[in-house]
């Protein structure tokens, strides 16, 4: 029985169950197959079709097709936290997601991401979409797409940077200025962001901020705030002295955009991070 992480890619020989395949390739119990395939860390390889994400136990597997397992018994362990829905819509919805759970699955998993969590939450037959994304560590507003032109029409919208995303941040350190703009490229792209200060807290030595930012760089606010000097506190990659067992001090607080489906101009906000963190 496998206690540890493996990933490995096998050939169909005969004709049989995928799981009872996997299961005689592996040394893995059908239990723990079964899971690992639910949790979306099976994938299915055939002549002429793209590779998916395979879930039933039962699907038949030919001679030729090509099975993919990876195998993590510490990731299929993890129950995640439960996102909040703010608000649905026909052809989308828009949620509160909570740290650590991630915005798109790996290899791995999805169990803990949020579409999967969505999906189940709305009882959806249909794989939601995400339109963007949200760093791990961070919580805050998410918008899922239900299909994917929905997921086409919705992400245009990003692409012509017509939808106003507002993030807020406690970082540490008091800044010398009120309104900032940072124009440091990132990965060799343009990335542009936007600060203004809220509030301080001397006795604590952290700042309350809100963050715009007109491109989509990874890490973007946390990196441009960590070279300013500062980083986001709770930060597990960026800045020093800005550790706190609360975890990333970051949240996307606010999405605007005009509907496409509607034409109607849309909002929603979540709350914002309690300021001053420490007494």
């Amino acid at each position: 029985m496998h206690a540890y992480t493996f990933s490995r890619t096998f050939t169909v020989e005969e004709t049989a169950s995928a799981c009872d395949t996997l299961a005689g390739l592996t040394g893995l119990p059908k239990a723990r197959i079964k899971d690992c395939m639910a949790k979306g860390g099976v994938w299915w390889s055939r002549p002429g079709r793209s590779t998916t994400r395979l879930r039933r136990a039962s699907t038949e597997v030919k001679p030729g097709e090509r099975l993919e397992i990876n195998y993590d018994p510490a990731l299929l362990a993890l129950v995640p936290a439960q996102p909040e829905l703010i608000a649905k819509a026909k052809h989308y919805s828009i949620w509160n997601k909570p740290a650590a759970v991630l915005s798109q699955g790996t290899r791995f998993a999805d169990h803990c991401t949020l579409p999967r969590l969505a999906q189940a939450s709305l009882g959806s037959r249909n794989e939601l979409h995400p339109v963007h994304r949200l760093d791990r560590e961070a919580r805050g507003i998410i918008l899922l797409a239900h299909d994917g032109k929905a997921a086409a029409k919705l992400g245009e919208l990003f692409r012509q940077g017509t939808v106003v995303k507002e993030y807020a941040a406690i970082v540490r350190g008091i800044p010398d200025w009120t309104d900032l703009e940072v124009n440091e490229p990132l990965d060799g792209k343009e990335a542009r962001s936007r600060f203004h200060v809220i509030q301080s807290d001397p006795a604590s030595d952290m700042t309350l901020l809100l963050a715009r930012i007109d491109t989509g760089r990874k890490h973007q606010i946390r990196r441009h705030l960590h070279g300013l000097g500062h980083p986001v506190m709770g930060d597990p990659r960026y800045g020093r002295g800005n550790k706190l067992v609360e975890g990333l001090q970051l949240v996307a607080r606010s999405l605007a955009f005009t509907c496409p489906f509607t034409n109607t101009p849309k909002q929603w906000a979540v709350p914002d991070l309690p300021f001053p963190l420490v007494d």
